[in-house]
């Protein structure tokens, strides 16, 4: 019998542009999550763990979306900090398909304090502008901040 981990956090999506070329970057990253898989051997990464906010269709609502959407995902699963270097490896590959700018997991198992793992985009290594091909967010355009003791397990 093991012990339940919670995962949860959020990927913010790259909201820095306007019009068609911001349009083309929420289509991309909504082709990316309904492209995860539902189910995904262990330690997952489902489709069914993620969510997009979106503001309603009419654009009545509040504003969600101010500098880019939230992908947000959460999930509750067992003894993940044995494999936390294999999540975060499958984490990190979606990271290379996203278009965003920042990405905070925040992990807690049974027995020990929430640690928190972020990834930020250095702009100046990689953003997007009009008039040039999107290119894929590459590992070496970003920082990441963590409990390296972790990375051990």
């Amino acid at each position: 019998m093991g012990m339940a981990t919670r995962i949860y956090g959020c990927i913010v999506e790259y909201g820095l542009l306007q019009g068609a070329l911001q349009q083309s970057v929420y289509d991309h990253n909504e082709r990316i999550i309904n492209e995860i898989p539902l189910m995904d051997p262990y330690p997952p990464i489902s489709r069914t763990m993620f969510a997009i906010t979106s503001a309603p269709p009419d654009d009545t609502g509040p504003i969600l979306s101010y500098s880019g959407r939230i992908i947000h995902f959460g999930a509750n699963v067992k003894s993940l900090e044995y494999d936390w270097k294999e999540w975060k490896s499958k984490f990190e590959d979606l990271l290379t398909k996203l278009l965003w700018l920042s990405a905070d997991v925040h992990f807690k198992p049974e027995y020990a304090d929430i640690q928190t793992f972020k990834w930020r985009i250095d702009l100046l290594k990689w953003q997007i502008t009009a008039g040039t091909q999107i290119e894929s967010v590459k590992p070496e355009y970003w920082e990441f901040e963590g409990d390296k003791t972790w990375e051990n397990l």
